[in-house]
């Protein structure tokens, strides 16, 4: 039965609500959300030249060869970023006169559960994507890299799964909304197996989460059923073109991964330590773009009500707490924010 009722997950990248309820908010550092704190820098031609698109029907034809090109494969569809696809693949993988199990990550970005819960299908979650090799499931979602765990999907066991798709009438959903920095891992680099959907975002590696466009992959059986769900107009012109130059940009991509690159060897060297002592944890996993750090519920609390206090936004989950990797330029700043915390009486609070 379906429930369009339910309490919809809180999301990051929230720093403007904050602004709103709490005085003095408006220069803090933004560390919420996850995406790209050095992002692909619009082009200056391209701002010069686009009101024109502002009055153009959207046409897909540059932007699906530019993904097909970056990822390998042409997408099915492309629509308001990968958070349209969690919403209608509930709907195009319903069956009717039965409810269908599906089993997502019970830590992960909670929109996947809260889409196929309110779509009336039975959710369980797993602790471990090794888990689904065994358990009963219809459709299952895993995500790689995780948010906010930073985990990947194991080779071995990504082969496995893989078999078990060929041969049954599961559907799998894989989320590599993070996987720009690390395209090795991707499923994309080979032929899908038969049942599999890949989501792809341009608002984490690139940093255009304004732009609203994602990707999926999968079956061409599904294309027309997909673009039905979607409409014949889902991303906006300007937002198409935009990221049809953002993905033939081959110069800048490589230069964002050496900045990230760059930017992890100061983050780990001066600003972890500091995060450790704040936290009272070394339980720390991450990916080129994230840090999370597992916390009982009252220290993840605290720490994100004393990083508050100091200017500093992150993301608050159940028994987590998670920061983006900082721009450069933004380096110094949070450096300076957690010397005073670490100096002060929060961080007897704290103890």
């Amino acid at each position: 039965m379906k429930n369009f009722d339910l309490e919809p997950p809180k999301h990051g990248g929230d720093l403007q609500a904050w602004q709103r309820r709490e005085q003095g908010a408006d220069h803090w550092l933004d560390l919420s959300s996850a995406c790209n704190r050095e992002p692909w820098p619009i082009p200056d031609a391209f701002l010069e030249n686009s009101a024109k698109l502002w009055y153009e029907l959207p046409d897909s034809f540059a932007l699906q060869q530019a993904a097909t090109d970056y990822f390998g494969q042409a997408p099915l569809a492309i629509g308001a970023g990968t958070q349209q696809f969690i919403e209608v693949l509930p709907a195009l993988l319903q069956e009717q006169g039965r409810t269908q199990i599906v089993m997502v990550p019970a830590i992960g970005y909670q929109e996947h559960g809260y889409c196929w819960r309110k779509w009336g299908y039975e959710v369980v979650e797993y602790h471990a994507i090794e888990q689904l090799l065994n358990a009963d499931w219809d459709i299952a979602v895993v995500i790689s890299p995780n948010n906010p765990t930073g985990q990947y999907v194991p080779s071995t066991v990504a082969s496995q799964l893989k078999i078990l798709l060929e041969n049954s009438a599961r559907h799998l959903i894989l989320d590599e909304a993070f996987l720009d920095t690390t395209p090795e891992q991707s499923w994309l680099n080979q032929a899908l197996p038969r049942g599999c959907f890949v989501l792809r975002s341009v608002g984490k590696f690139f940093g255009l989460a304004g732009a609203r466009v994602g990707l999926i992959f999968g079956e061409i059986a599904f294309q027309t059923a997909l673009k039905s769900l979607l409409g014949p107009w889902p991303v906006a012109t300007p937002a198409l073109q935009l990221v049809a130059l953002a993905l033939n940009d081959r110069a800048w991509q490589a230069e964002a991964l050496d900045s990230l690159a760059e930017r992890h060897e100061y983050f780990m060297d001066t600003i972890v330590p500091k995060l450790n002592t704040l936290f009272d944890s070394q339980a720390m996993q991450h990916t080129p773009l994230f840090y999370t750090w597992l916390l009982e519920a009252e220290q993840a609390n605290k720490a994100f009500a004393a990083l508050h206090s100091v200017g500093i936004h992150i993301r608050l989950g159940q028994g987590w707490v998670r920061l983006s990797l900082p721009a450069g330029h933004e380096m110094q700043r949070l450096n300076a924010g957690l010397v005073r915390l670490l100096q002060g009486h929060q961080l007897k609070e704290l103890g």
